[in-house]
């Protein structure tokens, strides 16, 4: 029985399990995600281009996290990418997650507030909408040692689609919300989730200040 390679050396356990035919003892891989990368390009765009001007800058990005960490994780692997992103950019990024065959990836959260393990926060991995039906919101709460499962995309195999993320931390004490709004309702975070992404910008782990 043959499985696809897991890929851990950034913190990601990725899950590209594949059938090979004629082996029935061959577990079945989980479905795939369902993307049409042009489309979804042309409503990212949609969305952020205020202007019209068909890129998103650095400005444009403060509206999505995500994508911001998409142009960081290009800009990482390409030292003379420019400094914003185009349509074809994410077209082309979004036709890469396709070709892998990664379905599923399962990010190690790590939470610290402060500089200490956040315990009993609730982590939120919201996906940009203009990826369509096929992806939904994920949660998980954090241990003693900060550390946080999302529950997974499909029954039987952990983890979570390949795609864009907003990520929300939150933790209620008392009836209030204890973690600033930058961090959950008015998000800064957000995490391009799949094998593709260079080190160090695949992890889960997120430093906050309470101040």
């Amino acid at each position: 029985m043959r499985r696809a390679s897991s890929r851990i050396g950034c913190l990601f356990a990725c899950l590209g399990l594949l059938v090979i035919a004629g082996c029935s003892d061959q577990p079945k891989a989980p479905p795939r995600f369902h993307l049409n990368p042009q489309q979804a390009a042309e409503d990212a765009m949609k969305l952020y281009d205020k202007n019209g001007d068909g890129t998103l800058d650095a400005k444009k990005l403060l509206a999505s996290p995500p994508l911001a960490a998409l142009l960081r994780n290009l800009k990482a692997a390409n030292s003379n990418h420019p400094n914003s992103l185009t349509t074809r950019d994410i077209a082309d990024r979004l036709e890469q997650w396709q070709a892998l065959p990664t379905t599923l990836v399962s990010p190690l959260i790590i939470i610290r507030l402060d500089g200490k393990p956040l315990e009993g926060a609730t982590v939120t991995y919201d996906p940009e909408p203009f990826l369509g039906p096929s992806y939904h919101a994920h949660q998980g709460q954090t241990a003693s040692n900060g550390a946080a499962v999302l529950n997974p995309e499909c029954k039987g195999y952990p983890g979570v689609y390949v795609g864009l993320y907003r990520v929300r931390v939150s933790k209620v004490v008392g009836g209030e919300e204890i973690i600033p709004k930058r961090y959950n309702v008015e998000t800064v975070l957000g995490r391009e989730a799949a094998a593709c992404v260079p080190p160090p910008y695949c992890d889960g782990i997120f430093d906050l200040k309470s101040k």
